[in-house]
């Protein structure tokens, strides 16, 4: 053979083909995780753009309508039909439950709350929802209170309500009404990881998540009748913008960080939710000329320090077998 071989040049640089592997696929995984957050983060100005032409109810089905399509290919193309078929006999509950908690209520929430409040503000808000999770494992799972989990839970929990409660608590203040309606979204979330655990460990997430996406989008579909003032006016930005909203923000955001958990854990990818507030605020700047209130960036450092400490002490679960 002439000349060195790709193994020999690796071993000059003391580098083992199998570390090489092993960080390009750690740099692959964050990648994907910090995709994802980005996308979620663009959505909140994108939301308030489309609710313009869209209500609320009608601005989610028609995101998740979208989103629900590529989904079903992409559950298509990974998993038998008679292993969904199988899945949903068995697991139609839980999963009609997650569906309702991941999708429908938090998004008519989310879309209601947005109409008067900011994206920085809104995301700062739906930040809390991890320890929301701990707090509702704790409570309706049974699981162990800590020292750490009990302190940061109350420091995170303090911290959104001082944004939510900004400017006094009263139903004639718009933006209490709305922050309040968002934090719905919040503990929304909250629930439904909680709910989604076991049937989670017992079936594939990817499975489980898109599965309960396109039941959500049913029951978004059923609640557009309830809607009172239905709005539906499609000019092109507003196209483009429910385009952007289901295909990535949703739908690529999902499927990148459902990905990511296939090699990595929860816990060490927690980091890069903590980072979701910022590509709110950033894009919100860009697109919409939202400016930041220092009270708004005090209350996302308290929770996020309020996570960092309810979580430190939790033993991050194996991989998920997406």
């Amino acid at each position: 053979m002439i000349g060195p071989s790709l193994q020999d040049v690796l071993s000059v640089l003391c580098i083992s083909p199998l570390s090489t592997a092993s960080t390009m696929k750690q740099t692959n995984t964050s990648l994907a995780a910090i995709t994802a957050v980005a996308l979620w983060g663009l959505a909140f100005p994108l939301i308030q753009d489309s609710l313009v032409f869209f209500s609320p109810i009608m601005l989610g089905f028609l995101r998740f309508g979208i989103a629900s399509i590529l989904m079903a290919v992409v559950l298509a193309y990974l998993y038998p039909l008679r292993e969904v078929h199988a899945l949903l006999l068995r697991e139609w509950k839980p999963i009609a439950l997650l569906a309702a908690l991941y999708v429908t209520i938090p998004n008519i929430a989310q879309n209601i709350g947005l109409q008067e409040s900011t994206s920085s503000v809104a995301c700062v808000i739906q930040s809390s929802g991890p320890v929301l999770t701990l707090l509702f494992a704790m409570l309706l799972l049974g699981e162990k209170i800590t020292r750490a989990k009990g302190i940061g839970t109350v420091i995170a929990i303090a911290g959104t309500v001082i944004l939510v409660t900004n400017g006094g608590i009263s139903l004639e203040n718009e933006s209490f009404v709305c922050n309040a309606i968002i934090m719905v979204s919040a503990v929304s979330y909250g629930l439904a990881w909680v709910s989604a655990k076991r049937v989670m460990e017992r079936n594939p997430p990817m499975l489980v998540i898109g599965l309960a996406i396109i039941i959500g989008t049913v029951f978004l579909a059923l609640a557009l009748p309830m809607e009172a003032d239905l709005r539906f006016d499609a000019p092109p930005v507003a196209v483009l913008d429910i385009i952007i909203l289901g295909v990535f923000c949703a739908g690529v955001s999902s499927i990148l960080y459902l990905t990511a958990l296939r090699t990595e854990e929860v816990s060490r990818l927690a980091f890069f939710i903590y980072l979701m507030p910022v590509f709110a605020s950033l894009f919100a700047w860009v697109l919409r000329g939202e400016m930041v209130e220092a009270l708004t960036v005090a209350c996302g450092f308290v929770i996020v320090v309020g996570i960092v400490i309810a979580t430190r002490e939790r033993e991050g679960r194996p991989p998920a077998k997406v």
